[in-house]
């Protein structure tokens, strides 16, 4: 069955989520591979996780982004490679495979792997068995496989990109995602779920904005839902989120920022505390957080001096984790 944790990864009372739901307690313990197709940013690695805590296989839950690793390095990556095996293997390495022993291989975007590493993976998958760089014998690993693909392989196998049989050694069951456009009635749920997650008290969406919010196609799917969400609430100049800040937002937030109006009493003291919350999610990276915002560092740096945050009271967000916290009383 699904447990808690898993379910909270797939939020939504659409009869599509209720399905898929139902699908992966029902897949989740079988031993054949899983491929899941759907649009970018529609949660594809959040079902294979919930289908790896579904399944009750003890091994670990092992990721990997076919896309990431250039052609020459794909060997070495997954299948592993031993000491001296090549110049600069200082040291042996399991690889991507051998780690997943008993547990979940993950292919992220498998439409991007190249000829010559299907027909590499095509075997390791009908076997189990593959030979690191620079081995003498084979290694085994008992691993269950579920891949990912923004893409329809099919379509790819017809232009010649792919190959059947790694299609057909990949599809023993196959979950296609919808686009957040396609199930309109989870958009209220998951967007309150994003708002709570920020854990700032008093922070809520219009009726107004969440009717801008549900009309919205949506094109980076739940991810460009939950960025929306986040950067609403830096950018909104009262607690409650306005359609109209929600609506910009949607348009062109990279400059957004800088036109918030400069303001006092409690518009100016919300925006203060809830930068410094969104600062205290990235342990104080100003970086790291000008990208959650989708702004240039300089644009977050003048907010910032608008509102008197210090590069001091930054370091002391940042060292907030490092230093145990102090008994009161």
């Amino acid at each position: 069955m699904i447990n808690e944790r898993s379910t909270a990864m797939l939020l939504g009372d659409s009869d599509a989520m209720r399905v898929l739901r139902e699908r992966i307690t029902k897949i989740g313990p079988a031993r054949l591979p899983v491929l899941i197709e759907g649009e970018t940013g529609t949660g594809k690695e959040l079902v294979a996780q919930a289908l790896h805590l579904a399944s009750g296989r003890p091994g670990r839950f092992v990721a990997f982004n076919v896309c990431a690793i250039p052609e020459s390095l794909f060997e070495s990556t997954v299948f592993g490679h031993v000491r001296g095996a090549f110049s600069g293997a200082t040291h042996s390495n399991d690889g991507f495979l051998a780690e997943a022993d008993g547990g979940t291989a993950f292919l992220d975007e498998i439409a991007t792997m190249e000829a010559p590493a299907q027909a590499k993976m095509l075997r390791a998958l009908e076997t189990g068995e593959f030979r690191p760089v620079g081995a003498r014998a084979e290694r085994r690993s008992s691993f269950r496989v579920i891949a990912a693909s923004n893409e329809r392989l099919s379509r790819l196998v017809a232009s010649g990109r792919f190959r059947e049989d790694l299609l057909q050694r990949l599809s023993g069951f196959v979950i296609k995602l919808l686009p957040l456009r396609d199930r309109r009635e989870d958009i209220p749920l998951l967007a309150e779920s994003f708002l709570r997650s920020l854990s700032l008290a008093g922070s809520r969406l219009s009726a107004n904005a969440m009717r801008v919010l549900c009309r919205h196609d949506w094109p980076g799917n739940v991810r460009e839902l939950k960025t929306v969400i986040e950067r609403s609430v830096v950018l909104a100049t009262t607690e409650t989120i306005s359609g109209a800040t929600v609506r910009e937002l949607l348009g062109d937030t990279r400059e957004l920022i800088d036109r918030v109006p400069a303001s006092g009493g409690f518009s100016a003291s919300h925006e203060r505390r809830t930068l410094i919350e969104m600062l205290r999610r990235h342990d104080g990276d100003a970086i790291a957080t000008a990208e959650t915002l989708g702004v240039h560092p300089s644009t977050l740096y003048r907010q910032m001096l608008r509102l008197g945050i210090s590069s001091r009271e930054r370091l002391a967000i940042r060292n907030e984790k490092r230093s145990p916290k102090r008994r009161s009383g």
